[in-house]
């Protein structure tokens, strides 16, 4: 792949991120003053701020990034509003249905099984359920063989028709998962997911496993270096970990679509569009701000409430590990420390202006 010579910054100035978060209309100016208290009002205004810590900008790795191959207008929380109202899209449905398509092996299955917390965690208020597995026999879809990986591959378009056909009554959305390979047209070498927006969605996690070449433990660690410097040497990350957040954050990325948010190109976030698996990981679990305004707006929580929420799963996804390969006795007061120290330099660390951050921290 064609690397560009050095990671180039791609930024918005702070007028516009201000403008994008909370919009030059006066009515959706009341709108964000009566949603968001003080507190969760000085969190959001980091997406602006020049000597932001918080939220960072994006940055153009390589010649084939996403960025460059979509340089379509960002959507800022206004534009979000009005096509929203346009198509008359109602939330009252509050579930979010995950129906495994196949057998979810290789130790995949607990992967996606934890991911499905982050995903209730997420969409605080939303209720997550899981269906039985179907079989690929019994979708009918399309499929072909892959040149470049030589493996076979469904085609999404049956995949979507079948969930739609089968999409239960109190569903919000249906999202389909599974380890097959996935192809949305002819003329496309792979996807990562594909959704029709309000219904349904399919999203793969085949290229996070070890039938491809491009995929691996170190990939996984890679993106998590900011994170690992905080850990004792002697604590060895388990994949199983590494693969819970990034199958939590492909779920999240799909079902936010689904509930109308679109691809963003504001700053790091997890609705980041994403051509290669390095994209993929790259991408934070969380929304920047402007995206995590559109996200409150649809589902109605209060965005302290949902901190705490994720703070829980998260650490209880890093204290896991003692399940999946690490030892017990000091080495378990050990992860229990350095999970508290790599939760307090995520964007959750927003819990620490609260009081309230000393009474989780006695939780664990």
């Amino acid at each position: 792949m064609l690397q560009c010579r050095h990671a180039q910054e791609f930024s918005f100035g702070p007028r516009a991120l201000k403008d994008a978060l909370i919009s030059t209309d006066p009515a959706l100016q009341e709108l964000y003053a009566k949603a968001f208290s003080s507190t969760e009002k000085l969190f959001l205004s980091e997406a602006y701020n020049p000597r932001r810590s918080l939220f960072c900008s994006l940055f153009i790795r390589t010649a084939f990034d996403w960025l460059l191959s979509h340089p379509d207008a960002p959507e800022d929380f206004e534009t979000f509003y009005y096509t929203l109202l346009k198509k008359n899209q109602r939330f009252c449905r509050k579930h979010i249905y995950l129906q495994p398509i196949g057998k979810l092996a290789d130790g995949s299955e607990g992967g996606w099984e934890a991911g499905a917390y982050c995903v209730e965690s997420f969409f605080l208020g939303l209720r997550v359920k899981c269906l039985p597995s179907v079989s690929i026999s019994s979708i009918h879809c399309c499929y072909r063989h892959n040149q470049d990986s030589d493996r076979m591959q469904l085609h999404t378009d049956g995949i979507l028709t079948f969930l739609k056909n089968n999409k239960p009554m109190d569903a919000l959305c249906v999202l389909g998962l599974t380890l097959a390979d996935l192809y949305p047209c002819e003329t496309w070498s792979f996807t990562f997911g594909k959704s029709l927006p309000g219904q349904v969605g399919i999203c793969s996690f085949a290229r996070f496993s070890s039938d491809f070449p491009q995929s691996s433990l170190a990939d996984l660690v890679a993106v998590f270096i900011h994170w690992l410097t905080l850990l004792p040497s002697s604590i060895p990350v388990h994949e199983y970990t590494l693969t819970s957040f990034s199958h939590g954050k492909v779920m999240c990325h799909e079902i936010c679509h689904l509930i109308g948010l679109g691809n963003c190109r504001w700053l790091q976030c997890i609705m980041q569009g994403a051509l290669s698996l390095d994209e993929i990981l790259l991408r934070p679990l969380e929304p920047c701000p402007i995206c995590l305004r559109k996200l409150q707006y649809v589902v109605g929580f209060k965005l302290i409430e949902r901190y705490r929420k994720l703070v829980r799963i998260l650490f209880l996804l890093l204290s896991d590990q003692i399940g999946h390969g690490v030892g017990g006795g000091e080495e378990v007061g050990e992860w229990k420390r350095a999970g508290v120290r790599i939760l307090a330099v995520t964007p959750i660390y927003f819990m620490s202006i609260e009081p309230n951050f000393q009474n989780l921290k006695r939780i664990y």
